[in-house]
């Protein structure tokens, strides 16, 4: 009889490198992992397997949903999440997720696994130089050169995912050492101890003098205005905006990643603010005389390319990160702090010195912004609602009346976002985009990132049929682990913006922005979901109301007039102009 040479099973044994890595993210609290397997990385699987009692692996279908998953479920709890990937295709496959979450300033661990450490470097099947790619554009990326050293390296990484403004981490482990021992005789003893530390202080207070000199500003400014920013959202700072906003009657205007920190139905609520924003809000800004940017790095799509802001205006910058005080326009006053820091030591100094402004002064803004966003209102559903094929706004009417006020809504990126963005948010953690990068297939995934970590709470895709394509296939995800979303669909079968824009500026050239029907109720059937397809405007709202009643994966395909413009369409040039 010929020897058996097929590979003996591993038995699993305890005090590896990879034992070392999983329980450091139980000592964290991680409660999921999200990944795509491969060989390289089945040590860490294996070691999750073990401990499936305090951490549940999700499989998901393509590695940038993994990492997207990871970066939704961060979003809405604001712990670490955590994705892991084979070598080579896998790790390549999940850059853009990665750099999705690092965009957004969100805490998401990429856990990769490599090739054996002799083998690197021979320009092997599947090598990629994945920490040269990541170190790029995450806050840390390291690879393990030793077992011993697995605690201190996820100690590091985790401290850097959370700590200031947070970002993305990635921790590249050869499949060699992830089956060492961790725990080694050394007289390094900084490799003793745990991965998770005690009380971590990570809030950096302002410095008093520069702290007075902002709220005296505020304080005697005609036309102040707020711009809240991802570090009020992170440093989980909405009360303590609404109170200074309400304290010196200082209007409040949003980027993506700060919208909701103060509700929209407030008198002092603008809404969003830039290109995928609201007339009412890019108005007020560039009306005010004092600006206070509250961790909102002043981006191009939220200043249209920085054209919002008067010269004349003062400008008051708090940043975590002090690289983007005065990135982008000359500040008045530069504050490194953290957020909630910033306020409320701001709001003792308002109590202090029994500081305000004059009631006819908030009387004035918060007529004006009532004023501003009646007339958007009007503009905005100027449109025949009953009309066929459906208007978009009528989407936007509908999730309006029937959501519930705590629902979670996860954007997609496309066109569509012109009318989505109009629905009004009133909680910090229930407006969420890929808002750094505009990336598509994040919207889906995300959604189911959330979903877990927000059981409790309602949460709907609303989302272009480009974008929803791109990663269709974790509906089979979101079944398999009984995840129920729901997603809506703009369905114009076709890239709607880039359509349009060759329409307009492109002599009506068309190539490369259409493309066939795709059955979406077949399509959602076919992985065990429910499918609804509309294309009556009287059908959309009891469609809408029987999905989310359903508690269950559920796909709204809404047949959308292709040609409907989006009710800024007139200001978008302005975006495009330098």
């Amino acid at each position: 009889m010929s020897e058996d040479i097929r590979s003996k099973p591993v038995i699993a044994s305890q005090g590896l490198a990879s034992d070392a890595v999983v329980d450091a993210l139980v000592e964290e609290g991680v409660q999921f992992v999200f990944g795509m397997t491969g060989d390289t990385i089945l040590p860490i699987i294996d070691a999750i397997y073990r401990r499936q009692d305090k951490i549940r692996y999700i499989t998901t279908r393509v590695e940038m949903s993994a990492v997207a998953m990871a970066d939704g479920y961060s979003r809405v709890t604001g712990g670490l999440g955590v994705a892991t990937m084979h070598v080579g295709p896998a790790v390549a496959n999940a850059v853009l997720g990665t750099w999705t979450a690092a965009k957004d300033n969100v805490p998401v661990m990429v856990l990769s696994a490599n090739l054996d450490r002799y083998r690197l470097g021979r320009d092997l099947w599947h090598e990629f130089d994945v920490v040269g790619v990541f170190k790029k554009f995450t806050k840390f990326s390291e690879q393990m050169l030793e077992a011993k050293d697995a605690r201190r390296l996820m100690r590091t990484a985790m401290q850097a995912a959370l700590s200031g403004l947070p970002g993305a981490v990635h921790i590249d482990f050869p499949k060699d050492l992830l089956a060492q021992p961790a725990e080694v005789e050394s007289s390094d003893l900084s490799l003793k101890g745990g991965s998770h530390m005690g009380y971590v202080t990570r809030a950096m207070r302002p410095e008093a003098a520069a702290l007075e000199q902002a709220v005296t500003l505020l304080a005697g400014a005609k036309n102040p205005v707020i711009v809240a920013g991802r570090g009020v959202t992170w440093s989980r700072a909405h009360a303590e905006l609404v109170r200074f906003a309400d304290a010196l009657s200082i209007p409040v205007v949003a980027v993506e990643m700060g919208r909701g920190n103060i509700p929209e139905d407030h008198e002092l609520a603008c809404g969003l603010l830039g290109h995928f924003g609201q007339t009412a809000a890019n108005t007020m800004l560039g009306e005010a005389d004092v600006v206070l940017g509250l961790s909102c790095q002043f981006r191009n799509v939220n200043t249209i390319n920085w054209q919002l802001i008067s010269t004349a205006a003062k400008i008051i910058q708090v940043e975590a990160d002090p690289v983007d005080l005065g990135r982008q326009y000359a500040v008045q006053l530069g504050i490194q702090a953290d957020c909630r820091s910033f306020l409320e030591d701001a709001l003792a100094i308002v109590a202090s010195k029994k500081l305000s402004r004059a009631a006819a002064d908030r009387a004035r803004a918060a007529s004006a912004i009532a004023a501003y966003k009646k007339r958007e209102r009007e503009i905005y559903f100027n449109a025949d609602l009953d009309s066929k094929p459906i208007k978009p706004q009528l989407i936007v009417k509908v999730l309006e009346k029937v959501a519930k006020k705590d629902a979670i809504f996860v954007m997609g990126a496309g066109h569509n976002t012109h009318f989505s963005n109009f629905l009004p948010i009133y909680r910090p953690d229930s407006y969420h985009c890929a808002s750094g990068t505009g990336s598509m297939a994040w919207a889906f995934a995300a959604a189911l990132g959330m979903k877990l970590g927000r059981p409790e709470r309602q949460v709907i895709v609303p989302i272009g049929d480009g974008d929803f394509s791109m990663n269709a296939q974790e509906i089979e995800t979101a079944v398999r682990e009984n995840i129920p979303v729901t997603v809506v669909i703009y369905n114009d079968k076709s890239f709607g913006a880039l359509r349009i824009f060759q329409k307009g500026y492109y002599g009506n050239r068309q190539l490369g922005s259409e493309y066939g029907e795709t059955d979406f109720v077949k399509l959602a059937e076919a992985y065990g979901a429910v499918g609804f397809r509309v294309d009556d405007p009287k059908d959309l709202e009891p469609v809408v109301l029987k999905a989310l009643a359903l508690d269950k994966v559920a796909i709204v395909d809404v047949r959308i007039d292709p040609w409907e413009l989006a009710h800024r369409a007139p200001e978008f040039k302005e975006f495009h102009r330098f």
